[in-house]
């Protein structure tokens, strides 16, 4: 079978009937369906988002990140249909029509109000508050949210045109303009009302619930950094205030200046310290010195007592005066009384000396010594040094008192300063944190801002009350249900014919039965004018006689007529009709034909080249071994005057067959029809008889094929068709240019 356009359109024609009477069926069954189809309204709102182009606090964020824009549309969209904003919409419209007195059409139409007031218990009614929509409403949420099997509870989740969730969602469309940042929402009801209510109901819903998302989102992030920003606040303050302590308790103003101060007065005292420890041992080395040159009982006046208790008082006012001259920390009063004390100290000091000198001067007269030294001169010089070792003297004792205060300075100051450090260590990681937090909370109600700008929807399209109905798609809908019954029925036609077991084809028989196609035989239907079944007959006839004429030239015996033998594996395959077509056109092209069959029935052929051989089917068949055998009545006179013996033999499942005989045939014809399926009976009675005879490979002739057909293996079948169909043909074949004749 050759699948092309012709093919599957000539198939279709076979069942024109059905193609016309099932989509008109169907299409008549729509039209009376919707017959009584409801008007629906549609209204529409349009709402002004700013997602992608709206005004924001952010100016270092200019660019618009389109993965971001993108993803908050999609959230905008799935919060319109979301269940949550449905189900209060349902319930808004429910309340809203519960607080009507009387119709009102623009919000409901009297028929759908006068079914809701038949439906609604009693106890649902009283939980009406006048005057008060919020109450009302806050009422039935309490009343549906009691339990799962409540009026309200299942007004919502059920089915209701009007009110339920499935019903809202699938009369709502969103969709966003272009790239815009428009979004239209329409929806359709068969009340105008409810169609704009509904619409009003849905804006008011969603956008509260989107803003009140996006703003509790920002406000948790805020609320979370105020939160931390007062704990490091504290924290900051904690460790500030123990600084504090810190210092209040050792007395500390500034530390580092402190402790600066400090090493340089150490530093300046040390050199001082030098200074007087120098003087000092120069003064007692010169001392010595001095009073190795004075005479012995110069040396015992210079230790009496006056002189003695003179040094002694000048030590003790020199001790006073370092005393209040080397103070390190001492405020302005104390220094300034000090300073008086020294002029006193000093002034006495002067006495002390003055009286010193008059001492040394009264107690010496002589004016040189033994050696030849002035003895004035040494004592000079010793009532000098002498001043300068008592002062010195008293200076280091004060330096070395000091010098221990400067040590235990040192030892208070030391470790304070690791303490200092750990606590201004501690102010600095609390202060950092605390600045980190008052940033990020900076950040977070800055984005709480953009947020709040960026949530603020608006309706720039109020949902209008539609006053017309929209155009039927009823007309639609008919022509669709035609079309789809004429392709289900057009589908199913083609499923089966490929579904099909059936032989049908030439090609499909030669391969499931695995013999070569000699010829088919049409499907004679006289009712069909348009077809030529004498002229289709004559040519399948025709190539069968082709064949045996073309045999009778090769075989070897020339005496003898040429033997062509029909079988088939089961009854009814058309044998004897094919055989008598066959006979029929070897009669008439002048052929002497012998005809062996087994079947009763006359064959209407009056030629004098004819003769019939009947016999009859018995258990004996498979015995016989020449034509003659079956000539019981002595009809054949001489076998050599025939040109031709067409043998039939029966169905080779139910009947023996000639074995022997098979050996002797020239032709062997298995005749099966085409609308029939090839069974593995079929299958092996074929085996089994290819097996057990000898003779040729049989042919097979394919009786009963559809017209179509028969020109993919006998070609054109020279149709009664008008000139239209044959450009139709043409046309389908895709053979534009093909000729009748040489022109």
């Amino acid at each position: 079978m050759k699948f092309n356009l012709l093919f599957f359109v000539r198939l279709l024609l076979g069942h024109i009937w059905l193609l016309i009477i099932v989509p008109i069926i169907l299409a008549g069954l729509v039209f009376y369906l919707t017959q009584d189809e409801p008007k629906v309204y549609s209204s529409k709102a349009r709402i002004y988002t700013g997602i992608a182009s709206g005004s924001t606090i952010e100016l270092d964020n200019t660019k618009l990140d389109f993965r971001a824009t993108n993803t908050a549309y999609d959230n905008l969209l799935n919060l319109i249909k979301s269940r949550t904003t449905l189900e209060t919409v349902g319930l808004k419209l429910f309340t809203q029509h519960m607080m009507l007195d009387s119709v009102d059409s623009r919000i409901i139409t009297k028929e759908k109000y006068n079914k809701l007031q038949q439906i609604v218990p009693e106890d649902v009614k009283a939980l009406v508050v006048p005057s008060d929509v919020q109450k009302t409403f806050d009422n039935f949420t309490v009343y549906k949210n009691a339990n799962h099997t409540n009026f309200i509870y299942e007004l919502i989740n059920l089915t209701h045109p009007d009110y339920s969730i499935e019903k809202i969602l699938g009369r709502i469309n969103v969709r966003r303009i272009l790239s815009s940042d428009f979004v239209d929402i329409t929806f359709e009801s068969e009340d105008p009302g409810i169609c704009q209510n509904t619409l009003l109901i849905l804006a008011e819903v969603f956008v509260k619930l989107n803003a009140e998302i996006k703003v509790n989102q920002s406000d948790a992030v805020v609320k979370y950094f105020d939160k931390q920003l007062n704990v490091s606040t504290g924290r900051l303050k904690g460790a500030e205030e123990e600084l504090l302590d810190f210092n209040r308790s050792h007395k500390i103003i500034n530390y580092y200046e402190q402790t600066k101060h400090i090493a340089s007065e150490k530093e300046h005292f040390e050199l001082e310290y030098q200074k007087v420890y120098i003087k000092h041992h120069a003064s007692k080395a010169v001392l010595k010195n001095l009073e190795s040159k004075l005479g012995t009982h110069v040396k015992k006046r210079l230790s009496s007592e006056e002189i003695l208790a003179l040094r002694d008082e000048m030590s003790k006012l020199n001790f006073d005066i370092s005393m209040r001259t080397l103070g390190i920390e001492k405020d302005s009063v104390e220094i300034e009384k000090d300073a008086m004390e020294v002029a006193d100290l000093s002034d006495r000091v002067k006495i002390i000396k003055g009286k010193l000198t008059s001492a040394v001067d009264t107690i010496f007269s002589i004016d040189h010594d033994t050696n030849g030294v002035a003895t004035s001169s040494i004592l000079t010089d010793w009532l000098e040094n002498t001043i300068a070792y008592e002062g010195t003297s008293a200076q280091l004792k004060v330096m070395d008192k000091k010098r221990l205060e400067f040590e235990e300075l040192y030892e208070i100051f030391a470790p304070l300063g690791a303490t200092m450090k750990r606590l201004e260590r501690k102010i600095d990681i609390a202060e950092r944190e605390y600045l980190s937090l008052l940033h990020s909370l900076g950040l977070a109600k800055l984005r709480q801002q953009n947020v709040e700008l960026k949530s603020n929807i608006k309706l720039t399209e109020v949902p209008f009350y539609p006053i017309t109905p929209k155009a039927s798609k009823r007309k639609i809908l008919i022509v669709v249900a035609g079309l789809m019954g004429f392709i289900l029925v057009a589908f199913s036609i083609f499923i089966l014919e490929f579904l099909d077991s059936n032989l049908n084809t030439a090609p499909r028989a030669s391969e499931k039965i695995g013999l070569e196609v000699s010829s088919i035989f049409p499907v004679i239907n006289y009712k069909d004018k348009n077809i030529d079944f004498d002229y289709v007959e004559n040519k399948a006839v025709n190539a069968i006689s082709r064949r045996i004429i073309l045999n009778q030239f090769k075989k070897e015996d020339e005496r003898r007529p040429l033997y062509d033998m029909m079988f088939s594996t089961q009854e009814k395959e058309g044998k004897s009709y094919i055989a008598q077509n066959l006979l029929s056109k070897l009669c008439e092209l002048g052929y002497k034909v012998l005809h062996v069959t087994y079947d009763p029935e006359n064959v209407e052929i009056s030629s004098e080249n004819y003769t019939k051989i009947p016999y009859a089917i018995s258990d004996q068949l498979y015995k016989i071994s020449s034509v003659e055998e079956f000539d019981e009545l002595g009809v054949i006179k001489d076998i050599k005057t025939y040109d031709f013996a067409i043998i039939e033999i029966p169905s080779i499942v139910k009947h023996p067959f000639p074995v022997k005989l098979v050996a002797m045939m020239d032709d062997i014809f298995l005749v099966t029809r085409a609308n029939r399926a090839w069974s593995e009976a079929d299958k092996n009675a074929l085996n089994l008889f290819k097996e057990a005879t000898s003779g040729p490979e049989p042919t097979l002739i394919l009786n009963g094929v559809k017209v179509m057909e028969m020109e993919t293996v006998l070609g054109e079948m020279g149709t009664k068709t008008s000139r239209l169909r044959k450009w139709l043909k043409r046309v389908v074949q895709f053979r534009f240019f093909t000729k009748n004749e040489v022109a």
